[in-house]
């Protein structure tokens, strides 16, 4: 508390004052930045294909990970230890629709049973691309990244050929 007092150019007595102790303080600094962040809801209306619904995903995480509240929270979430558990929570449910919306995206684009892992890997791969946390979903495993891979360079393609 000391060292947060003199960066905060206050003393520690003024800041036990408002905080009494270290979890309070980081209730108010994480509250304030969930306060601050976008929202989750994209606008899906109108989307032509897969890889429409795709890019307007990959625009909203785009946002998410260059949004200043959303970034500062991600770093005092990875920081954290056991008292984030309800933080980590409300970053589970900021992931959520864009979660459902690839499922969907996936679901519609095929009728392969895989949709969800697929969905899964493109989010997480769209995640660790702009650091942000993975949330908690069951991660699938490095075969369904290869399949994901493989189903989308199987056909080649249009106007294309196959080495």
């Amino acid at each position: 508390m000391r060292r947060i007092a003199a960066v905060c150019g206050v003393t520690k007595v003024t800041l036990y004052a408002h905080y009494r102790d270290k979890e309070r303080l980081y209730r108010a600094v994480m509250d304030g930045h969930l306060a601050s962040m976008p929202s989750g809801v994209l606008d899906m209306h109108g989307v032509a294909d897969l890889g429409d619904a795709l890019r307007r995903i990959t625009d909203g995480i785009g946002r998410l990970a260059t949004d200043g509240a959303c970034q500062a929270f991600c770093r005092a979430l990875a920081h954290s230890g056991p008292a984030s558990d309800g933080y980590r929570e409300h970053w589970n449910a900021m992931l959520a629709p864009y979660f459902r919306l690839a499922e969907d995206a996936f679901t519609k684009a095929s009728s392969r049973p895989t949709h969800a892992a697929d969905a899964e890997k493109f989010l997480r791969l769209l995640l660790t691309e702009h650091g942000l946390p993975q949330g908690d979903r069951p991660v699938s495993g490095p075969d369904a990244t290869v399949a994901l891979f493989l189903r989308a360079y199987a056909a080649p393609l249009p106007g294309t050929r196959e080495f």
